[in-house]
């Protein structure tokens, strides 16, 4: 199906999407949210206990206002592969008319999507790519998203400035989500980037029970009093690393650095908890799926192979900035409330 449609350049998109957006701005968002040309659906593993759930909500249903379209966000309450897998199935048993999904696990998702994509399903990866070389990758129409191994590599030299003339001993790389192909990604690019310099690294798994991080952190730092830093690649466990080292004196020598633009993450920086986050701007990644599909669906036109918008790096000289967009989208109260730090 794929080879029956046109190929567009990105610069052709953005000149396409712009003069659309134009047309779409004269029709009443009324008539488009009542009575919706195509249904898509969002498979996520980002679920209510993650705050950036949010920024993808907001933005699917910014699109289904210029849109004739209806997208459905599903998601597990907390991270599973297995309860994604299952939302999956009974989303293609719907026949919808587009799928987007993050690939969290290439081979748990790969023979429901292929099952989607013979029967003429439409899908766009987003969030999180399939790493695999073709023909073992998953043949989706086009990846939203951030470069994850670029991320770590990023971070790494955010990491490396904090010490600057000096090197960091040890630098660990906290993960959460066990078997989540982009945090694992994340931690092979600090590695490959701090290794070669005479940085030891090591993957710790924090599992994703505060308790549980609470007591592996701080086992951690006991059994390797050499670390001086902590990249945590999932952002919940931010402030129970954060409350470990506090409790053992460490926050002068052991610098912490987190993911996602999220109120936690930013506000952690401008309180001097957190000395670098990044933004895979997840806005784009619910909004440009879901026009990427209706031009596909509507006028045939297929998108790029992969559309890279991060890593971008935040730290206290732009940390501000974020706060100010994330009250724009939250609220101020809700802001506070997510940013998980207390008073």
């Amino acid at each position: 199906m794929r080879g029956m449609h046109r190929s567009i350049s990105l610069l052709v998109a953005v000149g396409l999407l712009m003069a659309m957006l134009v047309v779409s701005a004269s029709v009443p968002a009324t008539t488009t949210a009542q009575e919706p040309k195509y249904t898509f659906y969002f498979v996520s593993h980002i679920g209510p206990a993650d705050p950036n759930m949010k920024w993808l909500t907001q933005s699917i249903e910014d699109a289904s206002k210029l849109f004739p379209v209806k997208v459905n966000y599903v998601a597990p309450e907390q991270f599973s592969v297995e309860q994604q897998v299952n939302m999956l199935q009974t989303a293609i048993a719907a026949k919808p008319d587009g799928l987007i999904v993050p690939i969290t696990d290439p081979a748990a998702l790969d023979a429901p999507l292929r099952e989607a994509i013979n029967a003429g399903i439409p899908v766009i990866a987003s969030n999180i790519a399939d790493p695999r070389p073709a023909p073992e990758k998953i043949p989706y129409l086009t990846y939203v998203g951030g470069d994850e191994y670029k991320t770590g590599v990023q971070m790494a030299e955010r990491i490396l400035k904090e010490f600057e003339p000096n090197m960091p001993k040890r630098v660990a790389c906290g993960i959460g989500h066990v078997g989540h192909v982009g945090a694992e990604m994340r931690c092979q690019g600090l590695i490959d980037t701090l290794q070669p310099k005479g940085v030891t690294v090591e993957k710790v798994a924090l599992t994703e029970e505060p308790a549980k991080i609470a007591d592996t952190w701080r086992s951690y730092l006991q059994a390797n009093p050499d670390t001086e830093a902590i990249w945590i690649v999932t952002m919940l466990a931010t402030p129970y690393v954060y409350n470990v080292t506090k409790e053992l004196g460490l926050t002068d020598k052991v610098k912490i650095a987190t993911v996602d633009e999220s109120p936690m993450s930013v506000e952690g920086i401008l309180r001097g908890y957190v000395i670098a986050t990044h933004s895979q701007q997840f806005y784009l990644q619910g909004y440009l799926p879901v026009v990427w599909l209706y031009i596909y669906k509507e006028y045939g036109y297929v998108p790029p192979p992969e559309e890279i918008i991060g890593p971008v790096i935040i730290d206290k000289s732009t940390a501000a900035d974020w706060k100010a967009r994330l009250v724009k989208l939250f609220g101020e109260q809700t802001y506070n409330d997510l940013a998980g730090w207390g008073q």
